[in-house]
Formats: C-alpha cells, structure tokens, sequence
C-alpha cells in the first residue's frame, strides 16, 4: 500500500513535469466548469485560460447560492452572461457587493447550474471569489492565470 501511494505521487509529478511548466499556455482552457460546494468551497480552485480570448465558466451550486468574481480586472476584462433562455442578462447593477473594480461573471442559485462567458486581455494572476456575504471571508477564493497565447 505505501509503495502504491510513492508511485502515484511520482506519476502525478511526472505528469506536471510532462505538461510542461514553461510552457503554461499549453494548460489553458477556453471552458471552466466549478462547483460552488456546500462547505463554501470552488471545485477546483486553480484556474488557466489564454489571454484575449473569450472563456466560458460554468458553474453550478450545490446547496446554497453562489457566483463567480474576478478581483481588479473590470477595466482589463468584459463578461457577458447568458439566461436560462441563452439570452444575454446584464448584471451591471444587480450585484452593489461586487466592486467596480472587480468583473461579475455568473451567479447562480441553490442547486442551479449557469454559464457565462469572460475575457479578460492582461495576461497574469488573478483572484476569484464568491461575493455571496459570508462565503469570501469563509475562504470560498480561487486562483486564475491568464496566460499569453492559448
């Protein structure tokens, strides 16, 4: 059994390694798909997606509401966010705990799935958050890297 654990540990690093660490866009995704969890939890919670190029997140809520924000990238990114219709639903003022700094992407309620989709055109590390009081200062935060060239 321990034998077992050391080769899956040195697999799982080989596989990173593999992957190619100085080369980040090669991991990048057009499409997330998170999990808002009961535990106040993003599942996963690490993110890469290519610069300049539109990103669809889906996310879907287990339990109780949650939504998906971007700190301090509202004057380097745009989101547009479809109904339960595929409908775009403008969100601008719907949400005054989200600050004008930060990017709005989708928000969802207990037990719904919902997409919308983000670009955001600066390459680097940014912070995702949930916006549901409560749920950020409970630690519900994600790391997202938007890497050049996807």
């Amino acid at each position: 059994m321990r034998t077992s654990r050391i080769s899956t540990f040195v697999a799982a690093g080989l596989l990173v390694v593999a992957c190619g660490e100085d080369d980040p866009g090669a991991e990048a995704t057009d499409t997330i798909e998170v999990v808002g969890t009961e535990d106040l939890r993003f599942e996963p919670d690490e993110f890469v997606v290519p610069a300049g190029e539109q990103v669809t997140v889906e996310l879907t809520s287990e339990g109780v509401e949650h939504d998906v924000n971007i700190e301090d990238v509202g004057d380097l990114g745009r989101t547009v966010e479809m109904d339960m219709n595929g409908d775009m639903d403008d969100h601008g003022d719907d949400h005054p705990e989200v600050p004008h700094d930060d990017l709005h992407v989708v928000h969802v309620d207990a037990g719904e799935t919902g997409s919308a989709s983000f670009t955001i055109d600066a390459p680097g590390t940014y912070t995702v958050y949930c916006s549901v009081p409560g749920h950020r200062e409970a630690g519900m935060e994600a790391t997202l890297e938007v890497v050049e060239g996807g």
